[in-house]
């Protein structure tokens, strides 16, 4: 298993769009036992999303690849929230 903190910050290496428009990241592992899923939520002002990464979705990221995933949803909240203009790379 990664460390919160660790994925976190491979996500915002991965992702500077993160950073750049002042958006508030947490990584958390699922309390559940035995389970290797993470909650990931995104906030800005008042507004959050909240997605769950699979350990395969981590272990891309964590191998410095992006994930589909992550793309999708920080894309989404970009346009919903702050940028409704805004397209990011496809992940690959």
């Amino acid at each position: 298993m990664f460390q919160q903190k660790d994925v976190e910050a491979k996500i915002r290496e991965l992702y500077p769009d993160i950073d750049k428009f002042g958006i508030f990241i947490t990584v958390k592992k699922d309390k559940l036992v035995g389970a290797t899923n993470y909650a990931v939520q995104l906030e800005k002002d008042a507004r959050s999303a909240t997605f769950k990464l699979s350990i395969d979705d981590v272990k891309q990221c964590m191998a410095g690849n992006r994930c589909a995933l992550i793309t999708a949803e920080l894309a989404q909240f970009i346009k919903r929230f702050i940028d409704e203009n805004y397209s990011i790379a496809e992940a690959g």
